[in-house]
């Protein structure tokens, strides 16, 4: 290396700590620096020339309290993150696309109660009507449409898509995870089709629509939709997620599908946002009103999803946030209306992070001490299992309604819940991860095993005894197996004592014993990113075959961690 090269290097590290330093955090209203620090502190990890990172906006009644940007926006041209920075939002996405549907309503050019049927005939008619309001708070019953394109064998992150696309998928659709109104299941495709149908009611682009009517109103100036992956638009943020080889890789959205994500935006601009929901100058209470309005069961019970928006509470505060994630994109967004009107914007560019476990941990230094009072759920210290009390509940679980499966083990003296590991409540109760998802186990009179969970007890696992299939067994399920509903073809094939599932010129995918006539499928994307799987509490491509009166296999249905329940593939 020359002398020349190392001085020019030199400056260069100079000038990025220069940059790096200027993001120190706004402290406008006076935010002490001590608790500045503690919001450094949370990011630590990640605040460095080597990581990608986050911009993280806080606001007190509408005058930002703490802003700044951690790690960097580009690792193969170094350049940091700054609260100007621009993300993809992922699924906070949502309330935006929600708001331009809600727009149309009070201008009186549509309902949200009108069948999706008047403006997107191209849908099945699947006996009944999926309303807009369906749509919007994840009750249509309408399959995601991610493993249904790769099924197809054009995997999101392999192949560019595109809302045409989706809505002609949706059309070859014969069967709903459910009649609309009947559950709450998150979907992307609802939110698709909304952006289609805005398209022809308003006879302008979504991003013209949306453009004219929210963000240039509210003087969101970095905001746009990603309907073009390859344009260039200015400050925005690489995405990168964990690769094969531990190291970060690029990991950016080339797909043209939004509406339910897509939006490029900043931490500024949806602070704004979140400061016209709390104080509406703009689009008004009404407006507010009906995109707050939760969702509706066809029994008349409410759900906590309302329209692009959930509503919940943190510690006794109530809560209206959303989080979101598309390819390295990680975000969230959340609001305290009752607390000082307190908002939180974080938007990373590292798919690794988990935004609302960290926005939380940033939300709790401006909350302040958490009340003495011990939580009921909290893993009380000295609990220990017996190893022969844990290895009694391992098995894999199954939903029967779903599809739904999870697999129990015992792993380094803990109970695993799929890969997460699990701490005891007592000895069949037990808090899993970090989630504050609680499981509990019980066995019943007839010595069936069953899993619960603690905030949906009504949703019942029934353990399923693992099994290990003979060479002989897994024969029987050789053969083809074609969907009509996705108009592909697949072989059934048994190599090397595995059951492979395959497409002609693709990579074949492991069929992996779970219980009888049940397996898991292998994910696509796990080769690439494998960090995905450390978080997985579910079995992602649970895949069963059904027999005839005679016992031969006649029937393959795969899932999608019960977005996509029982997908039909009959064999030939």
């Amino acid at each position: 290396m020359t002398r020349a090269h190392l001085h020019s290097t030199a400056i260069g590290h100079a000038l990025l700590g220069l940059m790096l330093a200027a993001n120190a955090p706004a402290q406008d209203a006076g935010l002490a620096p001590e608790v500045a620090a503690q919001v450094d502190a949370v990011f630590k990890p990640w605040d460095r020339e080597t990581s990608a990172g986050c911009a993280v906006s806080v606001t007190r009644a509408g005058e930002t309290a703490y802003a700044r940007g951690f790690g960097m926006a580009h690792l193969e041209q170094p350049a940091p993150i700054t609260p100007d920075t621009i993300f993809e939002a992922g699924s906070v996405s949502k309330q935006f696309t929600a708001t331009a549907i809600v727009l149309l309503a009070l201008d009186g050019e549509l309902s949200l109660d009108d069948p999706v049927r008047e403006y997107l005939p191209e849908l099945p008619d699947f006996g009944t009507p999926i309303t807009l309001r369906h749509l919007l708070t994840h009750t249509s019953g309408l399959r995601t449409f991610r493993p249904l394109v790769a099924l197809r064998g054009r995997p999101d992150g392999f192949a560019v898509h595109t809302n045409a696309e989706v809505l002609a998928l949706m059309a070859r659709q014969r069967d709903l995870n459910f009649p609309p109104g009947e559950e709450y299941l998150y979907s992307n495709a609802p939110y698709i089709l909304s952006v289609l149908l805005a398209e022809r009611v308003s006879g302008q682009s979504f991003n013209e629509f949306t453009t004219e009517r929210i963000f240039k109103p509210l003087g969101m100036t970095s905001t746009l939709w990603r309907d073009d992956f390859t344009q260039i638009v200015k400050g925005r943020a690489t995405a990168y997620g964990s690769g094969r080889s531990g190291g970060l890789h690029t990991n950016m959205a080339n797909t043209e599908v939004f509406g339910n994500g897509g939006l490029l935006t900043t931490v500024g601009d949806l602070q704004r946002w979140n400061r016209e929901l709390d104080e509406p100058t703009v689009l008004g209470q009404r407006f507010v009103d009906m995109l707050e309005t939760p969702g509706r069961f066809n029994d008349g019970t409410e759900s906590d999803y309302a329209l692009g928006l959930a509503i919940g509470e943190h510690r006794g505060e109530r809560e209206i946030a959303h989080s979101g994630g598309t390819a390295g994109y990680r975000s969230w967004l959340a609001r305290y209306p009752d607390r000082d009107r307190l908002s939180l914007a974080l938007l990373c560019n590292h798919g690794d992070i988990s935004t609302v476990a960290v926005g939380h941990r940033v939300i709790d230094v401006f909350l302040g001490p958490a009340d003495e009072a011990a939580d009921a759920e909290s893993p009380k210290p000295g609990i220990e299992v017996p190893l022969e009390e844990l290895e009694r509940w391992a098995d894999p679980y199954l939903h029967t309604r779903t599809d739904s499966i999870v697999r129990i083990t015992v792993r380094d003296g803990a109970l695993s819940f799929g890969t997460v590991r699990t701490r005891p409540l007592g000895e069949d109760r037990f808090a899993v991860g970090l989630s504050g998802l609680v499981v509990a186990f019980e066995t019943e009179e007839d010595g069936t095993r069953t899993l619960t969970l603690a905030d949906d007890p009504e949703r019942r696992y029934r353990a399923m005894p693992a099994v290990t299939p003979t060479p002989g067994e897994l024969a029987e399920y050789v053969g083809s197996y074609t969907s009509a509903e996705l108009d592909v073809t697949y072989s059934v094939e048994f190599q090397d004592g595995k059951l492979l599932f395959r497409r002609p010129l693709e990579k074949p995918r492991t069929l992996e014993p779970l219980f009888q006539d049940a397996f898991e499928l292998s994910d696509p994307l796990l080769e690439r990113f494998p960090a995905r799987a450390l978080f997985s509490t579910v079995v992602s491509w649970p895949a069963r075959f059904e027999r005839d009166a005679d016992g031969r296999v006649t029937v393959l249905f795969i899932s999608d961690s019960s977005r996509v329940r029982r997908l039909r593939f009959d064999r030939r």
